[in-house]
């Protein structure tokens, strides 16, 4: 939703894409790049992958989650020539109409993204590329992300429920445990 509201402008939700993908997991720079109909995109979040971020996507091949945190392993998937960068994310996105896409996050220090959060992260990002690639007019957003924005907040509202109603079940199964 905050991306959304920042307005029609790719950079106002490249910026919030990337402020909000950085609360989840600090990066040194990233960029969502995919294969569209009218092409190969790149949004850069944080300048640094020098473009090597559609060779990430194809090193990603058929899987959904591809990490490579030493220089061998860079090296191995032809990813050596990132300059500064010794580990690197890269999270297949799904958005409709795009047949391939991928979130690519780099860091300069190895062993960087371990612990990331990759259902949270590839949730934000397949949501921006969404937005990004919709067609925009005018000053403000458009129908569809009028429409998106709606979704988005029913979606969100069913979760909330759903949090409540398991978090409501475990109190009944366990009344003794502290929540």
């Amino acid at each position: 939703l905050d991306v959304a509201a920042a307005g029609p402008r790719d950079e106002d939700r490249l910026n919030a894409l990337a402020s909000i993908l950085r609360s989840a997991e600090p990066f040194d720079c990233g960029e969502i790049v995919a294969h569209t109909e009218n092409g190969l995109v790149r949004f850069v979040l944080a300048p640094g992958l020098g473009g090597a971020g559609f060779a990430a996507m194809d090193a990603l091949g058929d899987e959904l989650t591809l990490r490579l945190d030493t220089a061998a392993e860079l090296k191995a998937h032809n990813l050596a020539t990132i300059k500064r960068v010794a580990s690197v994310l890269v999270l297949r996105l799904v958005t409709p109409g795009v047949p391939t896409a991928a979130l690519v996050l780099g860091h300069e220090r190895a062993w960087s993204f371990p612990a990331a959060p990759l259902a949270r992260l590839r949730a934000v990002a397949n949501v921006g590329l969404r937005l990004l690639l919709q067609p925009r007019g005018g000053a403000g957003p458009g129908k569809d992300t009028a429409a998106e924005v709606a979704r988005l907040r029913a979606h969100i509202a069913s979760l909330e429920a759903e949090i409540v109603a398991l978090r409501t079940e475990r109190s009944k199964r366990h009344p003794d445990k502290p929540r």
